[in-house]
């Protein structure tokens, strides 16, 4: 960072017409809010870095789930899991298992070890996240972790 200049933290409080166009894989004009619109891997990273608590962290994932690419789930699972998590939480939380899943096998060990610490952090039932540990462990043994 240059002498004088902070880095930007999170999502721009009030949009510019030209948001981070050195870094958009899409045309200006298309949608940029975290919630509806399509953010690329960069955007959405910095919003789930800087997301306020779990209910904003699961608006993420539903919003973007086809997009999240293995360390996005590693970034969401590790901020979920020190965030307190409530009852009502726990269906969207599934369905992040289930798309980490899908991912797991292309983590590196650094997102894998987030990946689990996270899940565990979360206090989900055993039934719902042991596919997630034996898939982790596959990767890690696989990996040669």
């Amino acid at each position: 960072v240059a002498t004088g200049m902070s880095p930007r933290k999170g999502p721009p409080q009030s949009p510019s017409p030209w948001p981070d166009l050195a870094v958009r894989s899409e045309p200006p004009s298309s949608g940029r809010s975290a919630a509806g619109g399509q953010l690329n891997a960069k955007q959405l990273s910095s919003y789930i870095s800087n997301a306020g608590g779990v209910d904003e962290l699961l608006a993420l994932f539903a919003a973007h789930s086809a997009s999240l690419n293995p360390i996005h789930a590693a970034n969401l699972w590790n901020k979920l899991g020190k965030q307190r998590i409530e009852r009502r939480h726990e269906e969207q939380l599934e369905r992040l298992v289930q798309r980490t899943l899908d991912l797991v096998s292309s983590c590196n060990a650094q997102a894998l070890a987030n990946v689990a610490h996270g899940v565990a952090k979360c206090g989900l039932q055993a039934r719902v996240v042991h596919p997630l540990f034996v898939a982790v462990a596959e990767a890690a043994v696989r990996g040669g972790l």
